[in-house]
């Protein structure tokens, strides 16, 4: 946003008319998502309350608020940028500094932008009820795995969608042992084991809050900044604490195993101690596998970067080996001893079979249709997008590692985001990750630019997708 350099604002104004803003945003989201039609429920929202407060808003205006609210909180995250209001953001300065007083100021931001959200439903996505059937089902002595949601009753089979009922998960086991013990928590209770599925976010993003700092400034990277960028996004805002989707865990945890690794060139951190933390990471949401690289090359980045390409290429390939294994070490270890074991490799299909806007998704389903209404069958096509996503994916995966060998944060930083780009289902919730990684880089201005301009359209366009899709019969 342009600031006229002839009427400055104060830079003091903009941060609390942002806080206001985002707020404002984030309670009509809160509101609108508590309309039954978001939920699967034969009777809306397990909560007579929580629906009265949502036919307040009927539709389409429930709808119409959730997309405002979406704007107006895109909006204020970019009015709290570092910098905004001081005098030579209008001349497009890099005021990316650190400020007295900002980082302060934005984690109240944080704070009161996600206030509204905490008791509403889930936001965006019924996937905090899907986590709650899945509890339930552990803490009944069965296996979601072998069950398949809904599969063992209770009180949250009824708010399940029918989309996804029956089936298995291919979440591992960590994740399932957590949301057991969230409902149990809650006595089972219907609402209130669905959105206490926030419990676990919420203390995953403080340990995001301490740990992405000091990440930033061992890097050498603008702490503030990293915050705004990196946690403060209206992706983790509408995903994690309005969704509790459980990718947050996943983050939080393998953070705090990269920032293991840089604790000391001892060799032991990078190779023992941060690989095993990304084990647990694995255990919560598989994706945090490919930040072993991170452990594995950092300790010794500057010695990558003398080296020739081949060299480089070696030494981080046999670390990266060593973390893996170490990693998976782990990993396995606690499927087994979680007694879920390795179920959920038979439901990874399943991956794509919600809608998004991940390039071969789209193909995949509009190829989908068109068969169909030729009368046709589409299993072969649906194949070949799965296997040209697949060799895409790995080829830019290969580039990635290869371009940024000596720089192994940004490779996993990357190769993060190509894997939710290119794979087939780019949920929102996905993104934060990498983002999160990006935030403790060096990117051009022209990198930071885009990726934001991303975050900002992705958030926007999804809420506009799922409204738009919750209204076709």
């Amino acid at each position: 946003m342009a600031v006229s350099a002839a009427r400055p604002v104060p830079a003091r104004t903009l941060p609390a008319a942002a806080i206001v803003a985002g707020g404002l945003g984030t309670i009509l989201i809160g509101w609108g998502s508590c309309h039954p039609e978001f939920a699967y429920g034969p009777d809306g929202w397990p909560s007579a309350a929580v629906d009265a407060i949502g036919l307040l808003l009927p539709i389409p205006w429930n709808r119409a608020a959730i997309v405002t609210g979406v704007v107006l909180l895109v909006l204020a995250w970019w009015w709290l940028r570092p910098g905004a209001g001081d005098a030579g953001a209008a001349r497009g300065a890099d005021l990316s500094g650190a400020r007295p007083g900002y980082r302060r100021r934005l984690m109240a931001g944080l704070g009161w932008w996600a206030l509204p959200l905490l008791l509403a439903p889930p936001v965006l996505s019924a996937d905090a009820v899907l986590y709650a059937d899945l509890g339930w089902i552990v803490s009944q002595g069965q296996n979601p795995y072998l069950v398949g949601l809904t599969g063992a009753g209770g009180p949250y089979a009824p708010h399940v969608d029918p989309l996804w009922g029956g089936s298995g998960v291919a979440y591992p086991p960590l994740a399932l042992l957590t949301n057991a013990l969230v409902v149990g928590l809650t006595g089972f209770s219907t609402y209130g084991g669905i959105i206490a599925m926030r419990l676990p976010v919420l203390l995953a993003l403080a340990v995001i809050a301490w740990v992405l700092p000091r990440l930033a400034t061992r890097f050498g990277q603008d702490a503030d900044r990293a915050l705004w960028w990196g946690l403060v996004n209206p992706l983790v805002i509408l995903h994690f604490i309005g969704g509790a989707h459980n990718d947050a865990l996943m983050i939080a945890v393998a953070l705090a195993g990269i920032w293991l690794a840089v604790r000391t060139p001892h060799w032991a951190w990078g190779l023992l101690a941060g690989p095993a933390v990304i084990g647990v990471a694995m255990a919560f949401k598989q994706q945090a596998g490919l930040a072993v690289i991170a452990c594995a090359g950092l300790p010794v980045a500057a010695r990558l970067a003398e080296l020739t390409l081949g060299r480089r290429l070696w030494l981080l390939a046999w670390r990266s080996a060593i973390a893996a294994g170490v990693a998976v070490g782990v990993f396995v270890a606690v499927s087994l001893s979680s007694g879920l074991g390795f179920g959920w490799t038979a439901w990874l299909s399943l991956m794509g079979k919600a809608g998004t806007a991940a390039p071969f998704s789209l193909l995949a389903q509009g190829g989908e249709k068109l068969i169909l209404a030729a009368g046709g069958d589409p299993t072969g096509w649906l194949q070949a997008i799965g296997a040209a996503s697949t060799l895409t994916l790995l080829a830019v995966l290969g580039w990635v590692l290869v371009r940024f060998a000596d720089r192994p944060l940004a490779a996993v930083a990357w190769g993060s985001l190509a894997v939710s780009v290119l794979g087939q289902s780019m949920h929102p919730w996905y993104i934060p990750w990498s983002i999160a990684l990006l935030a403790l880089v060096p990117l051009s201005p022209r990198q930071y630019r885009w990726v934001t301009i991303f975050v900002a359209a992705f958030a926007i366009w999804n809420a506009v997708q799922t409204v738009v899709w919750h209204s076709v019969p």
